[in-house]
């Protein structure tokens, strides 16, 4: 059974808010589309959108994460460190970790951990992304664990991730095509998307995670079942509607023109 298959209707259905909202943007091209679906499914299982504790997972691999950040723990700290989640996450995020996330509070560090589709993190880049899409993620990180947001979200971060690679010229040096409305293929669909959400085109060759390996052999599965995740109202509203209140200020933000687009 392909993986598509054994998605449940709460998998689809953020599937298909992930397809609608970067259609939405601009990305429209079939296999950008799945390539980026690919990269997601590996990432969270469009289920998971915030950042697991560590407390269950070996220092060794805690280590080869995070590396200088957690260095000065010896091995009995380290353990004591990784049951405490709010320490941990201002240990490794925080204004005293040595990474610049813009987390200038004590406190950030767990405030901003990992969340959304593909894990964003730090106040630096709640705000930017934010910012963008009309939502105080600053003031309410925990919206960004809501699917409406979460797939606004991941659909900014990868139509910027897009235009800057197209405005330094690497994408087309990297791909062979100008831009990712050009691509012509799943591989290259989801190499783009996979060097997006890396940061850099050097991880998958390696791939010492398999989350190359994972997005890579389901790409093709989305672009043959991508109309499967074309559907209206795809998310249920809860409470006071949250979900189509935050559609309405995406659908609003972008008849101003303030939301990004591809180029």
């Amino acid at each position: 059974m392909s993986y598509t298959a054994k998605l449940t209707p709460e998998q689809k259905s953020r599937a298909a808010l992930i397809a609608k909202e970067l259609k939405a943007v601009g990305i429209t091209n079939p296999y950008a589309i799945a390539g980026i679906l690919a990269v997601v499914s590996k990432e969270s299982n469009f289920l998971r959108l915030r950042e697991l504790g560590y407390a269950n997972t070996d220092n060794s691999r805690i280590r080869a994460i995070f590396g200088s950040r957690v260095a000065k723990y010896n091995e009995a700290q380290l353990t004591a460190l990784k049951k405490n989640p709010a320490a941990f996450f201002e240990a490794v995020y925080g204004k005293n970790s040595g990474v610049r996330l813009g987390n200038n509070l004590a406190g950030d560090g767990y405030k901003y951990l990992g969340r959304g589709y593909n894990q964003l993190t730090g106040k630096a880049n709640y705000a930017a992304i934010g910012k963008q899409i009309g939502v105080d993620i600053v003031a309410n990180p925990e919206l960004m664990e809501t699917p409406a947001v979460a797939a606004k979200a991941i659909a900014a971060y990868f139509v910027n991730g897009i235009n800057a690679l197209v405005k330094s010229g690497t994408f087309f040096n990297r791909y062979k095509v100008q831009n990712a409305q050009a691509i012509k293929d799943a591989k290259t669909g989801v190499d783009m998307a996979y060097d997006i959400n890396a940061g850099s085109s050097k991880q998958k060759y390696s791939d010492t995670t398999g989350g190359y390996a994972s997005a890579s052999s389901r790409v093709n599965d989305f672009v043959a079942n991508l109309t499967n995740f074309v559907v209206e109202n795809p998310v249920k509203t809860t409470g006071a509607g949250l979900a189509l209140v935050l559609i309405g200020v995406g659908a609003y933000m972008m008849s101003k023109g303030t939301l990004p687009k591809i180029i």
